[in-house]
């Protein structure tokens, strides 16, 4: 292929970052055609973000290119002025980037949004900007535009708004969309329908697509090629099956071995009735909405399950399915409507403040997010230790040596006793997290959403950390996922929710090779990469 097919070529792209002589991004070469779909793929830190920052002239703070060349349909674009990039971007590279809440105003209708961009394009016309708006959501998968045109983001939910993003990069009909991560936190069934829409979008169009994400197996399914980064640099390229199937790199073979795959099934010997750590017993928990003409939401409606001492039970489900509403309910931090919750056979739903103090010790929670779940002014140590003195346990000598093992037992250096959470990466976060979670000796974890937020290689890490510890320490889990893939690495016995409702459960290797409900073959069926990764 000719240079002049090429839609975009970067050749030997160099970024380097302030007054370092070590670049950032060095010596990165690839070329994109017209119609190709291709992934850029690497963990955290690997130079992805920083790579499509520059094809779209938008490096932040002192990011500078200092060697190489982008090529746009011929045009150089290394170099090239603001009004020169103000005419390309949106208009011939377009971004779809990965948090919805984060780049939507929260102030504005979601129409007022693409409205802007449309106008940002040169659309003057009032009518014909409406119009645009309608067809864009339309085309974006939006179901009635024209009344959802005027409302809030607040209003959609995660997958919705993620169609509101595609639509305003559609606004100025580019040549190629650049997706930067676009459904990492979206649930599986919804990453499937959002990824489904994209492609029709990119084939019906003819745009070309470069697709940026940490998940080997939705770049397996959904593009032409693979180029793997890891340190900045360019290590490896190739069609998707035969770099995931035979990787020659390194770091390629750690990513596809660190991939959670349904494999590696596991199972354990039914138990006594006195075995069960956990017991959820028609439980039901409403929510009344001010305001709403629904007037009430049941995010749990009458479920009943059990959860076996010393092993892990994955709650897996989408968002809305009632499994974080489970989860608060379990940690005492929300009240049932009816129903019960038995921990260790003592119930959490009639717990006087006294016993309730001690059911909190029992069991204690692993969030998703563990910089918003960390105290950003206190120390490490001072983070792992507040369980034990919220609990009274030990004196000051012992509960500094307390610290110093379960700094130990998450494998971080003691010297981060003294750092602060903006000081740490977010697997490190998490190892903290789950170091705090442990100090009270805890029999029952409650993870919630635990490695949904962390890269494929540090999500394996922290899976091999929990699944090691509870092992280890005797510790059952209850462990609250949207990725079955992960349930199938982590965790024995598996609850499958939808809408509030229990529609299966089981151990893990019978649900996911045998599922009983449509819903639970649906799930299956929308793990990404499962002709490529799946053994």
């Amino acid at each position: 292929m000719s240079t002049d097919e090429h839609v975009l070529e970067v050749t030997d792209l160099e970024i380097t970052y302030g007054r370092s002589a070590e670049p950032t991004v060095k010596g990165i070469s690839f070329v994109l055609a017209p119609g190709e779909k291709m992934a850029i793929v690497g963990g955290s830190g690997s130079g992805k973000s920083t790579t499509i920052a520059a094809l779209l002239g938008l490096l932040p703070g002192e990011g500078r290119i200092t060697g190489g060349s982008i090529r746009y349909r011929g045009q150089e674009l290394v170099g090239a002025t603001a009004a020169e990039w103000r005419q390309l971007r949106g208009r011939r590279i377009a971004l779809v980037p990965q948090d919805p809440m984060s780049n939507l105003n929260p102030t504005m209708r979601v129409g007022d949004h693409i409205a802007d961009a449309l106008r940002a394009y040169g659309q003057t016309d009032k009518q014909s900007i409406h119009d645009d708006v309608i067809r864009l959501m339309t085309e974006s998968g939006i179901p009635e535009a024209e009344r959802r045109a005027r409302q809030y983001p607040h209003e959609f939910s995660g997958g919705m708004r993620q169609r509101i993003l595609i639509a305003i990069a559609l606004a100025g009909d580019p040549d190629i969309v650049i997706a930067d991560e676009p459904t990492s936190a979206l649930d599986v069934t919804v990453q499937k329908q959002i990824l489904d829409h994209l492609e029709r979008l990119v084939e019906q169009r003819g745009m070309s697509l470069l697709f940026v994400t940490h998940d080997l197996g939705v770049a397996a399914d959904r593009t032409d090629g693979i180029a793997v980064m890891h340190e900045g640099e360019l290590v490896e390229r190739g069609l998707p099956g035969e770099v995931l199937r035979h990787p020659e790199h390194p770091y390629t073979r750690e990513l596809v071995d660190a991939s959670p795959v349904l494999t590696n099934l596991s199972s354990t010997p039914p138990v006594a009735e006195s075995e069960y750590v956990l017991e959820v017993k028609d439980l039901t928990k409403v929510f009344r909405m001010r305001g709403s003409a629904r007037g009430e939401v049941r995010a749990v409606d009458g479920i009943s399950f059990r959860a076996r001492r010393g092993v892990t039970t994955a709650i897996i489900g989408e968002s809305g399915s009632g499994k974080s509403t489970l989860a608060s309910i379990v940690l005492g931090l929300e009240t049932s409507t009816s129903g019960d919750v038995l921990l260790d056979g003592r119930s959490v739903t009639d717990a006087s403040r006294r016993e309730m103090k001690q059911l909190r010790r029992f069991t204690q929670p692993v969030f998703q997010d563990p910089y918003s779940s960390l105290n950003p002014m206190w120390t490490v140590e001072q983070i792992i230790r507040e369980p034990l003195d919220v609990f009274g346990i030990g004196d000051r000598g012992e509960r500094r040596e307390r610290v110093r093992t379960l700094l130990e037992q998450v494998a971080l250096p003691a010297h981060l006793a003294h750092a602060h959470p903006s000081q740490l990466s977010g697997g490190q976060r998490q190892r903290v997290a789950i170091a705090r979670a442990l100090s009270s000796s805890p029999q029952l974890l409650v993870c919630d959403e635990a490695v949904s937020a962390l890269d494929v290689l540090v999500q394996d890490q922290i899976l091999t950390l929990i699944g090691g510890l509870t092992r280890e320490l005797g510790i059952s889990c209850l462990f609250i996922t949207h990725d079955l893939a992960v349930v199938s690495e982590l965790a024995e016995d598996v609850v499958v929710m939808r809408s509030g409702s229990v529609v299966e459960t089981g151990p893990v290797r019978d649900v996911i090779t045998n599922p009983q409900h449509d819903y639970t073959r649906g799930l299956i069926e929308s793990v990404p990469g499962r002709e490529f990764m799946s053994v």
